[in-house]
């Protein structure tokens, strides 16, 4: 009897082991990623998420807006609206439970920090919410390639890569990015090293103001810095290379009469970025605010990012192990106006090793590395772009022993090299470029193009993507070398002169203009004029020109896309000597005219002297 009772009991407690099972642990609610729900699985445990509010506004009216000015206005306060009425609700309530967040109103989210696993579960359980995840922070400087910090200062000629890009000509022409505003997004700046303080525009030449042209997303520690600062080096140097130039024989700048201003987004010695950190910083760009990042003005918006980092899916990144890491608020931009100019990388020389956002998104124009005799970097990421598969990088720029600015003292300089310091050449031709032809400014897409086509043809014998590496363009060079000036030619609509070599006194010799407009804008109130020197007498002139006092002046109207047009006049001239002949273009936009080459005609004055035959019959 007690051994029937004895294995009853076993059966028992065998049909009841065998109905328990351990505990599994709780899963996250649909809302929240499973990288987030981990990092607060420890008792106690709190990370810093990106919270995503639902729907996203339609920007796409602003593409057809004609101004920069207008553009950036209406994606803002567009944006700006959207956020507030989406994310009321949230704010409130995360307000109402004592958390600290900062709303990135560019892509409708909002960064919650030191948040612990209950308030993630609410927060993944909200009806006003689509999504929560981890904000990673890893490092967003890809490995530098022989950098060199120990160069000691000594003044010199213009810098290899600004003469490279035939930056030099393109002064010589009036235009040093005067009226252009570039955003350095990296590790900090050191506001008043010499070659940068008098392009900052915070700096008057006589106080400084940081509130709008500073704000600090990634505080090593502690709360923001409300002064410009780089404990690492690389924002200083890769500015300095857009607009430096401490007018003392340090030319290091491709466009020094260009303003700066910047946002911290990578933290530290080592360059700390995140997501949210990157995020941050495109939306002070788009609408800077004070050093707090309160009341953001669109009305001081930049109008080209310089962007010399990458979001690396390897370090698992929030949103950079998808491919669209970055679209969001790229795409922003673009359409507000402000171009994303992006460093391809330094995982070369393997072809598809363009990955990372910015580099690979079609909203950024991506920047290769070449060395002085215009070789490929050996480092420079190679194309095609792994998300999309197209062309990239765009073009290259001058990325090895490039001079620039470092953040140690005010008049230190060094040398580094990688696509970070290719990146902020190209930054330096567009401030040229709109300088030139304010028409283009803002126009992004037309901008592109332009310096896509007007790039020096570069080819090699590798091929990558299915592409050779001699055709044109290809994943290792792109379009080419970015030249300012060809770009600014072709952009400005500068007018070409011809007339023949000489002429003889009072002999009717013709002048040709001609104007060709080789963007995808329409040229507006096109007028096209010329001097005429004080000895010369106009005879006629095709079609029909207006002459006052010295000058002759054909008003033309619109010119189209790729179209061209051509003026010409009869002159004479009443005296020997050299005349000089010089076109000058007008459209609307503009504040001064484009001139032309001189061409010149020498005038000679024909004696000829009959020799006496003297014949002697005798």
């Amino acid at each position: 009897m007690q051994r029937a009772w004895l294995i009853v009991l076993s059966l028992i407690a065998a049909l009841a082991l065998a109905a328990w099972r351990p505990a599994a642990p709780p899963e996250p609610p649909p809302g929240v990623s499973a990288r987030a729900w981990g990092a607060t699985a420890a008792q106690g445990a709190v990370a810093d998420v990106i919270v995503t509010a639902r729907s996203y506004p339609d920007l796409s009216p602003a593409r057809a807006l004609r101004t920069k000015e207008a553009k950036t206005r209406f994606v803002v306060e567009t944006l700006l609206a959207h956020a507030s009425a989406s994310q009321a609700r949230l704010r409130a309530d995360l307000a109402a439970r004592g958390l600290s967040f900062f709303p990135l109103w560019i892509t409708n989210q909002i960064v919650v920090r030191a948040v612990d696993r209950p308030t993630l579960r609410w927060l993944g359980t909200r009806d006003d919410v689509i999504h929560v995840d981890l904000d990673e922070r890893t490092r967003g400087i890809e490995s530098p390639q022989a950098v060199d910090w120990t160069t000691p200062h000594s003044p010199g000629p213009i810098e290899w890569g600004v003469q490279r890009v035939n930056a030099p000509q393109v002064w010589a022409m009036g235009y040093t990015g005067q009226g252009i505003v570039i955003a350095n997004l990296d590790t900090g700046v050191r506001w008043d090293h010499d070659a940068l303080k008098p392009r900052y525009r915070g700096w008057n030449g006589v106080t400084v103001t940081h509130d709008y042209n500073w704000f600090d997303a990634a505080p090593e520690s502690g709360p923001p810095s409300s002064v410009p600062q780089d404990v690492n080096g690389h924002g200083t140097h890769t500015t300095g290379t857009a607009v430096g130039d401490d007018g003392a024989g340090n030319q290091i700048g491709v466009a020094p009469g260009a303003q700066w201003i910047a946002c911290r987004n990578m933290a530290g010695a080592s360059g700390v970025g995140s997501v949210a950190r990157y995020v941050a910083c495109f939306q002070f760009a788009l609408a800077p605010t004070d050093v707090n990042g309160n009341a953001p003005n669109p009305a001081l918006s930049a109008d080209i990012t310089s962007n010399s980092w990458a979001c690396d899916p390897g370090y698992g990144e929030q949103g950079c192990e998808v491919p669209t890491a970055l679209i969001t608020a790229t795409q922003a931009l673009r359409d507000a106006g402000i171009m994303v100019v992006a460093s391809a990388g330094n995982s070369g020389n393997a072809c598809r090793s363009v990955n990372f956002a910015p580099a690979t998104l079609d909203q950024a124009f991506t920047v290769g590395a070449i060395q002085s005799s215009n070789a490929i970097a050996n480092f420079s990421s190679r194309g095609p772009s792994s998300l999309t598969g197209r062309i990239k990088p765009d073009v290259v720029a001058p990325g090895v022993g490039v001079r620039s600015a470092r953040p140690w003292s005010p008049g230190s300089y060094g040398f580094a090299s990688g696509t970070s310091m290719a990146a902020p050449h190209v930054a330096g031709v567009v401030a040229l470029l709109w300088s030139a032809a304010p028409d283009l400014h803002g126009n992004v897409p037309a901008t592109e193009a332009l310096l896509r086509q007007t790039a020096h043809t570069l080819v090699s014998d590798e091929s990558c993507g299915g592409i050779p590496g001699s055709a044109w363009p290809n994943n290792t060079y792109g379009y080419g070398l970015v030249d300012a000036l060809a770009a600014v030619n072709a952009a400005a609509g500068r007018p070409v002169v011809s007339a023949p070599a000489s002429a003889r006194v009072n002999e009717p010799f013709t002048i040709t203009i001609g104007v060709t407009n080789a963007t995808s804008l329409t040229r507006t109130s096109v007028v096209l004029s010329s001097s005429l020197p004080a000895s010369t007498t106009l005879i006629s002139s095709s079609p029909p020109g207006v002459l006052a006092g010295e000058t002759i002046r054909w008003e033309l109207g619109d010119l189209a896309p790729s179209a061209a047009l051509a003026v010409s006049f009869v002159i004479s001239a009443s005296r020997p000597g050299a005349i000089v002949n010089q076109g000058h273009a007008w459209f609307a936009g503009l504040t001064s005219p484009i001139e032309g080459d001189a061409v010149t005609t020498v005038i000679y004055d024909y004696r000829l002297i009959f020799p006496f035959i003297i014949h002697d019959d005798s």
